[in-house]
């Protein structure tokens, strides 16, 4: 950034907030959820709290973080915009500019100035780099999420990616699928053409989603005022454009949704955002599974560099994958009660990450929880 000067701005304003992005244009590296539509949707949906904090230079945005402020008992918190349905996150970023620790400070000082309820910034589940360019934010201290981010390097060769493990075993039980497909009333793999279609996949993904998390003991992040309401927004207004950033596609048996599948793209890389299995008798026919296989042959004849399961490690995604890419925690404390929350979130991830790692103990929490919620 040498020979120029670079202007913080805190933006409020609909018209400047999506001039900015506008202004960023397609030469821009940012995560799925770091996008002016997601932004507008999400602040119209679900928390009109919502704020950009921008460097620019002279006119010309370099860098957008997207931003939504919560109350959390007498603190304020700002995340990322979409809180917990934003993963892989990544900032909005001019690829031709280099943005130094010291402006990202200034930033923050600006937002601190415009904002001063702000506690604290906690920037969660973010990669370290997306297409080759790496997130200047991994300048400020950063800590590496318990969760990691598993995905399939494509090469427009579907047997190779199937080489790689268990080839015969994929194939064989793909076949035997199929037939018990068939023999049930004939299968397709649909993609969602028209916003009708992608709220009718969307409401049996809600439906879906709901039962299994009610099993387990987890809270059910979709549940909040205007979450259901965004995404069918969201893929509805996307499904219409000529090259759509998220993508909804349903495996059907006998005319029934039997699992859906949520997707987006970044940087040529298409990331897994959700899927949910509709708990029926062909439940143990492991449609999911199925869904995947035929999603992950289509992505081979795309022009894809990376197939990303996204944040979260399960069996599934590490019998195809070859890639694990840690994600990272970046916290900056605004005032003395943030920094105060701050060194708490600290411990209590440290713990969450050595749970995570231990197989055996991870198992019993699990079981604990669901028994505590009374769903065991």
């Amino acid at each position: 950034m040498n020979n120029r000067q670079v202007e913080t701005k805190i933006l409020v304003d609909c018209h400047d907030i999506h001039a900015a992005w506008e202004k960023l244009g397609a030469d821009c590296t940012s995560g799925v959820s770091q996008t002016a539509r997601w932004f507008k949707l999400w602040q119209s949906e679900v928390n009109q709290d919502c704020l950009v904090a921008a460097l620019y230079d002279k006119d010309q945005p370099v860098f957008i973080l997207p931003l939504e402020i919560h109350r959390t008992g007498p603190l304020h918190i700002a995340i990322y915009v979409g809180g917990p349905h934003a993963n892989c996150n990544f900032p909005a970023i001019s690829s031709n500019h280099a943005i130094n620790e010291g402006e990202l400070r200034s930033l923050f000082n600006a937002l601190h100035h415009a904002r001063p309820d702000i506690d604290l910034v906690s920037l969660t589940r973010q990669l370290g780099e997306l297409g080759g360019v790496i997130n200047p934010l991994m300048q400020l201290t950063s800590k590496v999420n318990a969760n990691v981010s598993l995905g399939i390097t494509l090469d427009r060769n579907f047997e190779t990616i199937l080489a790689r493990s268990n080839s015969k075993r994929k194939k064989k039980k793909h076949r035997h699928t199929m037939r018990r497909f068939d023999e049930a009333g004939r299968f397709s793999v649909v993609t969602a053409t028209t916003p009708e279609e992608t709220s009718a996949m969307l409401d049996n993904y809600f439906k879906c989603k709901a039962t299994r998390l009610a099993k387990a003991g987890i809270k059910n992040t979709y549940d909040p005022v205007g979450v259901k309401a965004f995404f069918k927004r969201l893929f509805a207004e996307e499904v219409v454009e000529a090259s759509p950033r998220f993508e909804v596609k349903a495996l059907t048996v006998a005319g029934e949704y039997r699992a859906v599948l949520g997707k987006s793209y970044a940087a040529r890389q298409t990331f897994i955002d959700f899927v949910g299995i509709t708990e029926d008798d062909l439940i143990s026919a492991s449609p999911g599974e199925f869904l995947f296989f035929e999603d992950i042959a289509a992505s081979c004849k795309a022009d894809l560099g990376i197939y990303s399961f996204g944040i979260g490690d399960e069996p599934y995604k590490r019998s195809w994958s070859d890639i694990e890419l840690p994600t990272y925690d970046t916290d900056i404390s605004l005032t003395a009660k943030g920094k105060i929350f701050q060194i708490w979130l600290l411990m209590r991830r440290k713990l969450v990450r050595m749970i995570k790692k231990n197989q055996s103990v991870w198992s019993n929490v699990k079981k604990i929880r669901s028994i505590m919620r009374g769903t065991r």
